[in-house]
Parts: C-alpha cells; structure tokens; sequence
C-alpha cells in the first residue's frame, strides 16, 4: 500500500489515533488480498502535480467557509443529522484572520433545542450581527414559529437547510429532496422569504455569502436549501475565488443619520424596504412583536394599516425578482436552443451535466434548466425557457416532482417526463443518462422511479 494512502486514512481520522491505524490495517490487507488473488491488479497511486493550490472539502464545510467570507459572526444550532457538521467545522475554527491580518471570530452557540436556536439568531440579527442558524427538516418543524415572527418583523435572518429522508424521523442519515414546498410555505399567514437552492459545493460556497447579503438588503427570512448528497460528499477545487465579494448591509443607518428626525423602523415606502437601525442606538427607538404592528411597532389592529403592512412586506418580494441577477436565479447548460430540455435543482446537477455530455457525444440534443431562486421563482425568465419545447423532463430526489409542480402553477407549463428517485440514496450518472435516452428514443413511460443503489 503506498504512503499517500496511509497518510490520507490518518488524515481523516487525525483525533482518533487508534481507529485510525485500524483502518490503515484494513486498507493494507485489503490491497494485499487483491494484488495476491485479482488477476491483472496494478492500481498504484502516485502524487500528481497539478500547478495550483487545491482545496478538498465538504459540502458542510463549504458553507461554513462561505459564511465567513459573508461575515456571518454568530450562528446557532442544535445537533441534528447532516446540519451539524457545519457548526462543528465553525466551532473548530472560530479564530480567524481578515483580509488586513486582524483576529475576529465567530460565535457559535449549541441551543437547548431549534426553537431557541432561531430566536437566539433572529435576535442576534436586530442586534446588528450577521447571524445564521442551521438545521434539517424535523428541526426546521420547530423553527416554524421563530420564522413566521422573522418574516412578520423583517429580520434579516438565514436558515440553512440541509433535507434529508422524510417523514419524521424517516431516513435520518439518507438522501432526499422532499421538503422544497415546506420551505416555501413554511409559516402561519403569509410573509415573504426567499429560497435559494445550491447545486454543487462551489455554490455551497458562494451561496453562503449571497444569502447574507440577500438577507440584510431585502430584510427578510432567507432559507439556503441544500440537500445530505451535497452536505456529505467531499470533492476537490481550484482555491474558491472571493476578492470580488462586498458586503452589502442594505439600508442600515447609523446614529449620526437619525439625529434630529423621527425614526420608524417599519415606515411605508414604495419599495416595501424601510431603514433599519441596531438595538440600542440612540434616537432609534422601535418596538418589535408577535402582534400586527404600526411604523413604529406598537401593536395595531387598525384595518387600513393591517393592509398595508402586508402589503409592504409582500411587495418587497418583486423588488427580489427585479434586482437579484439571473445568474443567481438560473443557470443554462447544454444546447439551449434544443427542443428537449430538462429541469432540476440540487444536487442532481452532477449527474444531469455528466448525463448530457455523454449523450451529445451520442448524437443527441439536449439542455438543461438548474433552478436556483426557487421563491420567488423567476417566473417570465423561466417560461421563456420552457415555450415550445418539445420533451420538458423533471428530474428530482422527491415523489412529487415539487420543481415541476411550481413551475406549473407559475407558468402554466407542465413537465410531460418525470425522473423521480426517493431511495434515500442519490442519483448516479449511469441511471441519469440511461433514463434520459430512453425518453429521447421513445422508449420510456411519462414517470421514471430510479432504483440504482438499492
């Protein structure tokens, strides 16, 4: 067994020495079994040049980086499968250096439970820190309350969303893509937030940073929707790139601004958007509630007020789909111009991508539509995509087919091929592309349940 293999094993298992010289005696009988007994077996490996730094790292991992980098300086959680890993990486490196060489960290906070783990960030965020919490679906159940009061006051507060196999408990250590209709109607009444789903880990990375700009500037809930195969897997990169990435607190003004002027925290304005100060600042006072509020966030009843708060709110979600860029909403790949195109979002991706290259080296035509702003959905951006086309072909991790449900209650477009897995395990490329050329060639039902990994 050669050295580089060895020292990955103890790499990965650095705090534990003795499992991992088990797992080192294991890997070397395991070679030497083959090299004896299967013919023709010359695997070696060999360390490579490749001229550039490279990172190696989870999905988990990728976000808590990306948080960093969007200056995220508290984030809370309670310990639920596959959430945590991402507060653990926190925790383990909650010093760090900025760009001019300073120490600044990030508190991390374990909650007694999830209801206290998105109060705690909701308060954090009107504190003025860039706070965060994480969790997975039956934690986000508990949450549902802590959001509903979120959107009601225009918290800038990020949930990241890690699904997992459902109902219940159900598949707690297993892959799923079950919970995108949750996320968006999550809540009592109706407020906006705004629903953003990764595709890879490079997006895990820059996603974690966007939402919390998206946050701050449109004052809203924003739940970054990520799934277990994305969160579990580790993959190798170029060095991320981040020099380009500002902060952008939107309209938060400071003490100097509000000297000699009536503040109200939620004042009617065209947008929807007010301006926001920090707990504590002088000549700032506001009020925040559970209850409908006025301006200035004492509790109301009145009528007209009562519409035009929800208004407010609401209307801040077409200011969302006019500015956030396309490149944030959607991504094309493939010809996209071919009358077949397929839709998808998480972490399908891979498998999609890999699955249409291998099929236009057949001689087939296809594109693909990755939907990332899930809500609000660019709604005329996506029917524009979809017009005339020929085979429109959803592929998802859930039963449903959720994307293809929204997109047809948005558009009036309706996928006619399904390709559906809900095995708890995740798509490979050989099911992906065989199912896809089936329905090319004529030779597949309207719905296809994959089964590969069983």
């Amino acid at each position: 067994m050669t050295d580089l293999a060895e020292k990955a094993v103890r790499a990965t298992f650095a705090e534990k020495g003795k499992i991992a010289e088990m797992n080192v005696t294991a890997l070397n009988h395991a070679y030497d079994y083959a090299e004896e007994n299967l013919e023709g077996f010359k695997h070696r490996l060999e360390k490579t040049e490749i001229g550039e730094e490279r990172l190696f790292l989870t999905g988990n991992q990728a976000v808590a980086m990306g948080k960093v980098l969007g200056g995220c300086r508290v984030q809370t959680y309670y310990p639920i499968t596959p959430a945590a890993d991402e507060s653990e990486y926190l925790e383990a490196h909650q010093i760090m250096k900025t760009r001019g060489g300073e120490d600044e960290a990030i508190v991390v906070i374990q909650t007694e439970d999830e209801i206290a783990a998105i109060n705690l960030a909701s308060g954090a965020a009107l504190a003025g820190a860039r706070a965060a919490t994480s969790t997975s679906g039956p934690g986000f159940s508990l949450m549902v309350e802590g959001l509903s009061w979120a959107g009601n006051n225009e918290v800038p507060l990020v949930i990241t969303y890690y699904q997992r196999g459902a109902p219940a408990t159900g598949l707690p250590t297993r892959h799923a893509q079950g919970d995108l209709r949750f996320v968006i109607h999550a809540g009592h009444g109706e407020f906006p937030r705004i629903v953003l789903a990764s595709g890879d880990i490079q997006e895990c990375f820059h996603d974690a940073a966007k939402v919390l700009n998206l946050a701050e500037k449109y004052q809203m809930p924003v739940i970054h929707l990520l799934d277990k195969a994305m969160a579990n897997c580790s993959q190798t990169y170029p060095i991320f790139e981040y020099g380009k990435f500002k902060i952008d607190r939107g309209q938060l003004i400071s003490e100097k601004e509000l000297e000699g002027k009536e503040y109200n925290r939620f004042h009617f304005t065209e947008t929807g958007l007010s301006n926001r100060v920090v707990l504590g600042t002088k000549n700032g006072v506001h009020w925040y509630t559970g209850d409908e509020h006025n301006e200035a966030g004492h509790i109301s009843e009145e009528p007209l007020n009562r519409r035009l708060m929800v208004e407010k709110r609401m209307k801040k979600l077409e200011l969302v789909e006019k500015e956030v860029p396309v490149e944030d909403k959607l991504n094309f790949y493939g010809d996209i111009y071919s009358e077949n195109i397929v839709i998808s979002w998480g972490s399908p991706k891979g498998a999609i991508l890999e699955s249409i290259d291998m099929l236009k080296r057949e001689g087939f035509s296809l594109g693909f539509m990755q939907v990332r702003l899930i809500h609000p959905l660019p709604t005329e951006q996506v029917k524009k995509a979809l017009g005339g086309k020929k085979r429109i072909i959803d592929i998802e991790n859930n039963f449903l087919g959720q994307l293809g449900g929204i997109i047809k209650e948005a558009t009036g477009i309706a996928p006619n091929y399904h390709i559906l897995k809900y095995t708890g395990r995740p798509m490979t490329t050989t099911e992906v592309c065989d199912a896809i050329k089936a329905i090319l060639t004529g030779k597949a039902p309207e719905r296809e349940v994959l089964m590969f990994g069983s």
